[in-house]
């Protein structure tokens, strides 16, 4: 059961690289892109905001999708599904067509990350979730690392449609292999021990949405999730266009130094997830276990705003890697939670698809804002401060609207479900 079920991990870390190669290979097309389709800067903000449009619409019900049909094939239909979008996106000729695609790219993939954090609940003990979180989510930092040179490469050879058409084609190897090497616990072993799988309390709860949305627990955690990913967008969307135009690097020198960034982001989200998981063996609270790499990470991430202010481009490196790196070690708290705070197996992927829905929120926004105030003064200050600013805000969420993690209780036909221990 050990191997089997690390061997999972293994495959949704390359199920997530994928995902994050399919978010991101648009970052480093867009400038050239633009000189096909003739795009404007803020025509260009909202095609790398559209993705999350889509992203924040199916959310929820992709996490209730999940909860429902399980992540196997929850999991396997959204690959291949906005694997077939991204291909799309190399033979379109509009920016109305570009826009709604990448809409569609984002609903498709809503279902992933709410998919693992079920299946950690499901296969992984307490004491692992940290390392098996941390192992699907640096997939995503990973995935945007091998997209600079993956992307850059294709694109200068062959252009940037045939990029997106080679994308394509790993994602729907992957949901392939998905579907048909995933198992439940039950499938593998009916001796699984307790102590891997998570207890349960009466089934499919019906927990209605405005019992879930109203939680304190649930809006600390969504506020402070919309706050890293604020963050996070602009690593995600404009960071390349950043280094070309603020900062004076060539497309080459951009395809290999943006790779820094992500690759310190993945030591360090691999190294909290360490640190809880070691911390919680140890006999420290889940509580504090999760959120002091969670808020000591937000906190170092504010290291970007650093960024504006110095005037070489390897300090401009360090510092951004240095935010980065922080801003991603708080990943493996924040998608171990919904598994710690969840009351049921059954609510695990609805908790994590609010939470994301909230985050991807600032998806939708933060590109567009950055792309406009770059519009109007020229310059990138404005974006990284208040991104820096939202990272302080964020800490102070988790660290004290999100109160203690333990499954949380809700009153259901008058009575009021009892709590689990993990």
């Amino acid at each position: 059961m050990f191997a089997f079920r690390w061997k999972i991990g293994f495959l949704m870390f390359l199920g997530i690289l994928i995902n994050y190669l399919d978010r991101v290979n648009i970052s480093h097309t867009i400038l050239l892109m633009s000189r096909d389709l003739i795009l404007t800067p803020t025509q260009q903000g909202i095609v790398l905001s559209a993705f999350s449009w889509g992203y924040v619409l199916f959310m929820l019900p992709g996490g209730r999708l999940v909860d429902r049909f399980g992540p196997r094939a929850m999991s396997a239909l959204s690959c291949a599904t906005w694997s077939l979008f991204t291909g799309l996106i190399g033979v379109v000729s509009s920016f109305s067509g570009l826009v709604l695609l990448r809409v569609f790219l984002g609903v498709a993939e809503a279902p992933i990350f709410p998919g693992n954090a079920k299946v950690v609940r499901l296969w992984f003990p307490i004491e692992e979730r940290g390392r098996a979180t941390a192992l699907f989510d640096v997939g995503s930092y990973v995935g945007a690392s091998v997209a600079a040179p993956l992307v850059v490469f294709i694109m200068i050879g062959w252009g940037w449609r045939t990029a997106f058409l080679v994308c394509s084609i790993i994602g729907l190897a992957w949901s392939v292999v998905w579907y048909f090497y995933y198992r439940t616990p039950d499938e593998v072993s009916t001796s699984t021990t307790s102590k891997s799988r998570a207890t349960d309390i009466g089934g499919d709860l019906r927990i209605s949405w405005l019992s879930l949305l109203s939680n304190r627990t649930i809006v600390g955690m969504s506020f402070g999730f919309f706050c890293y990913n604020y963050l996070k967008s602009f690593f995600l969307t404009w960071f390349p266009s950043y280094l070309v135009s603020e900062r004076g690097f060539t497309f080459i020198k951009v395809g290999v130094f943006s790779l820094i960034p992500p690759l310190c982001a993945v030591f360090g989200e691999l190294f909290a997830g360490v640190i809880t998981d070691m911390l919680i063996k140890r006999g420290t609270s889940v509580t504090l276990a999760r959120k002091l790499p969670l808020c000591i990470g937000l906190l170092l991430s504010t290291s970007v705003v650093g960024a504006a202010f110095v005037e070489t481009q390897v300090w401009v490196m360090v510092l951004l890697s240095i935010s980065y790196a922080s801003l991603i070690a708080a990943s493996a708290s924040i998608w171990a939670i919904p598994g710690d705070v969840a009351p049921s197996m059954h609510l695990v992927g609805s908790i994590g698809g609010i939470q994301n829905t909230f985050s991807n929120v600032a998806g939708i926004i933060a590109p567009i804002v950055t792309g406009s105030l770059y519009s109007l003064t020229g310059s990138f200050f404005l974006p990284l401060l208040i991104s820096g600013l939202l990272c302080v805000m964020g800490a102070l969420s988790y660290g004290f609207v999100v109160g203690e993690l333990r499954p949380i209780s809700f009153e259901r036909e008058g009575e009021t479900d009892s709590s689990v221990k993990n």
